[in-house]
């Protein structure tokens, strides 16, 4: 795949469900390297006392997704799979992001999120809202000048 299809593919959040054990991350990766998709960020978190949450997102197309996905939900280790559109609202994000004091940041007006922190108190600017709004954010509090930044993706209440 070349940089001008890339442009043209669909962008995508799969959170995997899968057993809190050795290898079940590199299965998982393994599936998106078999099949020539890369992938723009990946998080690890527990699911539970037994279980892992693994977080991708991603660029393809929707076929190229749903072979991924049906791949994906074959290993052994794996219990659940959810995949979004990274644009569907109900994506939620959480983001954070460290200014310098003498920058005044307000999150712009028409992304959807709630907000704290005072940077010019040397307050951290915390965001949550849809992925796409904080990401938004995010973007603005770097060209404002932000030293470091984070975002992380909420897992769904379904999987």
């Amino acid at each position: 795949m070349n940089e001008i299809e890339d442009l043209h593919d669909d962008r995508w959040v799969v959170f995997v469900r899968g057993a809190n054990r050795p290898g079940t991350v590199a299965a998982v990766t393994a599936v998106f390297a078999t099949r020539g998709i890369s992938f723009d960020a990946l998080a690890t978190s527990d699911a539970g006392p037994q279980d892992g949450l693994v977080t991708v997102t991603f660029r393809t197309t929707e076929r190229r997704q749903h072979e991924l996905v049906r791949a994906v939900e074959r290993l052994a280790a794996v219990s659940g799979v959810v995949v979004r559109r990274a644009e569907d609202l109900g994506v939620r994000a959480a983001g954070v992001c460290h200014l310098p004091r003498d920058v005044t940041f307000r999150p712009p007006p028409h992304a959807a999120v709630s907000w704290s922190g005072e940077s010019q108190l040397g307050q951290p600017v915390l965001v949550e809202g849809p992925l796409v709004d904080v990401e938004h954010v995010v973007a603005a509090a770097q060209e404002a000048g932000a030293r470091s930044s984070a975002i992380v993706i909420q897992p769904p209440s379904s999987l």
